[in-house]
């Protein structure tokens, strides 16, 4: 298999490859995080006594800024397989309208790396909105144990 791609889609692939190290940074800083908040122990050692509407905001925010960047990288990352694929499929005319002829051999190199642009974008992609969603609900399922936790406090038997 040849592995020679052009210089605008080794361009996206290291783009494409610094945005999945960065959705994969977020998602495990954020899920270490949110473990720890899992441990009932550790959420009373944060919020000793109930906290205000406008603490929990305070305290969830950062995460939520934090999540919000999973979405931006895969709508980017799904934007540069396509924008991949639309120069690998320019390439592949160019080439084609340059040799005056149309061949297979000279097709082949330009729709190859739109198709490889379009994949790693793809692959970035789809984990990242995975990403965002896990932690959307784990980030919901932690504030719901915060009012399990005080709901119990003022319970009265």
């Amino acid at each position: 298999m040849n592995w020679t791609f052009s210089i605008p889609a080794i361009l996206i692939f290291i783009l494409l490859f610094c945005f999945s190290l960065t959705s994969f940074y977020f998602f495990f800083r954020m899920i270490l995080g949110l473990r720890k908040l899992e441990d009932r122990n550790f959420r009373s050692s944060v919020f000793p006594k109930e906290p205000t509407e406008a603490e929990v905001e305070l305290f969830f925010s950062p995460l939520e800024r934090t999540i919000r960047w999973l979405p931006t990288i895969a709508s980017l990352s799904m934007l540069l397989g396509l924008l991949g694929t639309v120069i690998g499929i320019n390439s592949a005319f160019g080439a084609m309208e340059a040799q005056g002829k149309v061949s297979l051999d000279v097709l082949a190199g330009g729709i190859k790396d739109a198709l490889n642009t379009t994949i790693v974008g793809l692959l970035v992609a789809i984990p990242s909105l995975y990403f965002h969603r896990f932690a959307e609900n784990k980030i919901r399922y932690i504030s719901e144990l915060m009012v399990k936790d005080f709901s119990k406090v003022h319970e009265t038997p």
